[in-house]
This record gives structure tokens, sequence and C-alpha cells, in this order.
């Protein structure tokens, strides 16, 4: 018996849709894009894909896709929030059973897609530890947050070691809003006086920072380099 391949609904592919659809079809998925722009639709069909142009505020094109495929994933990763919020919408009212996954940009959209009924949320500049931890049990997600992750060749990941001395030395990482204060993400520590093993900061995780510990830091280029130097001259 032929093993079922799971068919995801991608919405976009652009900025991002078309790196998740490209990954997760390397996954084996069978992935189908729907947008509306027609040079994307083509650009998508020249690079393997079934691909559909249709008009996001006709349910009658959607509906179409749907009676055709049985989706067991529909993927919302439309360049702009107010889209994703929309296709949202218009699915649930029209198939209320089916796993929606969306990726935004702020923390309002975020709150709105939850309303909207969304099972999963990426947020593109806060893929938390916390969020891949939950993540891992789902490798399509997984697979998205991968993309999302390394999108941007600006973006990038540094294991950073604290030198003794530093502001880092000592406090608590509930004492440092990594994200406000540098625009930066902390994932996790290699902790040294716990047999060199990785800690996830997750929620409700406020570990001690010690120098020789080593962080491991998610962000732009520019922004971890400006840490960096912070850093350095901190130290006493």
């Amino acid at each position: 018996m032929q093993e079922k391949i799971d068919k995801i609904l991608l919405f976009g592919y652009k900025k991002y849709g078309s790196k998740i659809a490209n990954n997760l079809k390397q996954n084996g998925y069978f992935v189908i894009v729907v947008d509306n722009d027609k040079d994307t639709i083509d650009k998508a069909i020249k690079q393997g894909f079934d691909a559909y142009l249709i008009d996001l505020e006709n349910d009658e094109d959607i509906v179409n896709i749907l009676v055709k495929y049985d989706f067991s994933h529909i993927f919302c990763a439309m360049d702009k929030d107010e889209e994703n919020i929309y296709i949202t919408i218009t699915m649930r009212s029209l198939q209320n059973n089916i796993d929606i996954v969306s990726i935004c940009e702020s923390k309002d959209s975020e709150k709105k897609l939850e309303l909207a009924g969304v099972k999963s949320i990426l947020n593109t500049m806060e893929a938390t530890a916390q969020s891949i931890y939950h993540f891992l049990k789902s490798p399509v997600m997984i697979e998205a947050i991968e993309n999302i992750l390394y999108l941007n060749s600006d973006i990038d990941f540094i294991e950073l070691k604290v030198p003794k001395g530093s502001f880092l030395d000592g406090i608590l990482v509930s004492e440092i809003n990594f994200k406000k204060q540098y625009n930066l993400i902390l994932m996790g520590l290699v902790d040294m006086e716990f047999d060199n093993n990785f800690i996830f900061i997750t929620k409700g995780v406020n570990h001690k920072i010690d120098f020789g510990d080593i962080l491991l830091l998610f962000g732009f280029e520019h922004d971890i380099e400006v840490f960096k130097k912070k850093l350095i001259e901190s130290i006493s």
C-alpha cells in the first residue's frame, strides 16, 4: 500500500513562502502554492510547484482548491500580516477542522491571528526557545521555523562566552531583556557549572549567568556586533 503524502496548501510565495515551500518539498511534503500575484505564481510553477493564481477576496477560488486536494495543513505566508489574518478568517469559515499555521511580524498581529483561529504562529522576529521547544513535536512546524531563522543572510546565531567581570557575569537571566535592550533573542546557554549542559531559556527559566558560560544568541549581525562590543567594554 502506497504511503500517504501530506498535502499542504501554502498561501504566498515571496519573502518567506518560497523558502518554506522548497524546504517542505525537500522533506517529502506535497505543497500547493496559491498567491494573488501572477509573477509570483509563474515563478512557483517554474520551480516545480503546482501553483494557482487566486483572488484572496473570492471564496470560490479558494473552495475550488480545497475540493481538488485533501490538505493536512494550511500555511499562511503572505508578506503582509493583514493578508494572513484575512486568509485565516476565510479558511475558518470554509473548513473549520483543518490546522492552520501562520507567520507574523508583530505582537498585535499575533493576537489577532490567535483570535482568528490559527493553531500555530511563527513570529518572524521572535522565534524564541519557547516556540522551538513547543514545535519540536511537529516536523511540519520545525521545518517552517528553520526556514524563517535562516531566511535572511543578515540574521545569524552566535555562541558567545561570557567574560569574567563583564556585566553578564553573575546576573540572572530575568535581569536583562535581550530583545528590548539589544534586539537579540537568548535561545539558551551552556552552563559550565553543570557538566556543560545546554539549557533552553524558555518562559519561567531564570538561570544565573556566570563567566565561562556560553550563550546562544540569535539576531541581526549588526546587533550582535554592537552587543559584543558593549560586553567587552564592560569588563572591569
